[in-house]
């Protein structure tokens, strides 16, 4: 992991900005922080299965003004590079930290942070209507394909040795109805099941953040997973934190949508990445992946967009207030906070 003094200086001489030191593992070509940070990045290719070096560490405090965390792992908070350590180190340096506080964005983490912060969750309870049509999913991201290919001494280092299903992979998630779900399938540590939830235009909500900086996509796709496919019907809209708050601007979009956006974003420990939306036609609306390392494919990309992302990095005016919230997402929370939900509930959450 050697970087040339050259790539820690050149983003004042070229941009007049301070350039931002990337920590990355297996997510940089075709990645959308690529995109977004373009000459202000500087690459550190990073194993997460090592300790970090203190002189790496002291060259990126002195140079950049900023580190993102872009280790695309679901499960992050037993890995040898120590990212909350590392990340209470930085800030204690004056750095200003992405992604450092979240550790863990497994689907069924993710369950229990909505609950936590008031939103509805997908998951799916064991008892209900058998012919209730279901989705099974494997907890990890991207049906746990990065994990299952890691060494074995690496899959015991990081606590992955039961996460990581043998059955079920990135497309081939099953749905089924409730009766026909095995009894093991329920407390089995390496799958979820969800809610099925569709809609008769089977469209779904891609949202990307950066800090306040927020671009939702209305996305189309046939198919029982949904991808963005280039469908030309999708529309993006340019927003941010404040207006999705106060519900100003874009009323084509539900205001349901837009608080359950903002509650997210404001109370999530994430500074950068992307959420999948889907809902039911009905102003239901549904939380089901989250992801701190978008893939957005090789092809040139908007300046407008990626500009506006990159504002919520390196404009301190435009980064979000840190969250310190007991989150699951940041591996301090064993349980859901209950109190925090009711909190809110009462913010205006419908579900």
């Amino acid at each position: 992991m050697v970087i040339a003094d050259e790539a820690f200086n050149h983003g004042s001489a070229d941009t007049g900005i301070n350039p931002v030191a990337v920590l990355e593992w297996q997510a940089w070509e075709g990645f959308l922080l690529r995109h977004v940070l373009g000459d202000d990045a500087v690459r550190i290719e990073t194993d997460p299965f090592q300790e970090f070096p203190s002189a790496q560490f002291d060259r990126v405090c002195d140079s950049c003004a900023a580190v993102c965390f872009h280790i695309n792992l679901s499960l992050r908070n037993r890995l040898p590079l120590g990212i909350r350590e590392l990340s209470d180190r930085f800030r204690a340096r004056g750095v200003y930290v992405i992604n450092g506080l979240v550790q863990d964005i497994r689907k069924s983490t993710l369950h229990a942070h909505l609950e936590t912060i008031g939103l509805a969750s997908p998951k799916a309870a064991q008892s209900g209507d058998s012919d209730e049509i279901l989705f099974v999913k494997t907890d990890l991201n991207y049906g746990g394909e990065l994990e299952r290919w890691l060494p074995p001494e690496s899959i015991a280092v990081a606590g992955l040795e039961h996460l990581i299903s043998r059955d079920l992979g990135a497309y081939r998630y099953q749905t089924v109805t409730r009766k026909m779900v095995p009894e093991s399938t329920w407390t089995d540590p390496t799958v979820v099941v969800e809610k099925y939830i569709a809609n008769s235009e089977d469209s779904f909500y891609r949202v990307y953040f950066s800090g306040k900086q927020i671009i939702i996509v209305k996305a189309f796709a046939p198919r029982i997973i949904k991808k963005l496919s280039g469908d030309s019907r999708d529309t993006n809209f340019v927003t941010d934190l404040e207006q999705l708050q106060t519900g100003t601007g874009h009323p084509e979009i539900s205001a349901t949508l837009k608080r359950a956006v903002a509650t997210f974003v404001e109370h999530s420990p994430v500074e950068f990445g992307c959420i999948d939306i889907v809902h039911d036609g009905r102003d239901h609306y549904y939380i089901i992946d989250l992801n701190l390392t978008p893939y957005a494919g090789t092809r040139p990309h908007d300046p407008f967009l990626t500009d506006f992302l990159r504002m919520g990095i390196t404009d301190p005016t435009r980064r979000k207030a840190e969250s310190f919230l007991d989150s699951p997402l940041s591996g301090l929370a064993a349980h859901v906070n209950r109190s925090a939900a009711v909190i809110m509930t009462e913010m205006g959450n419908d579900h």
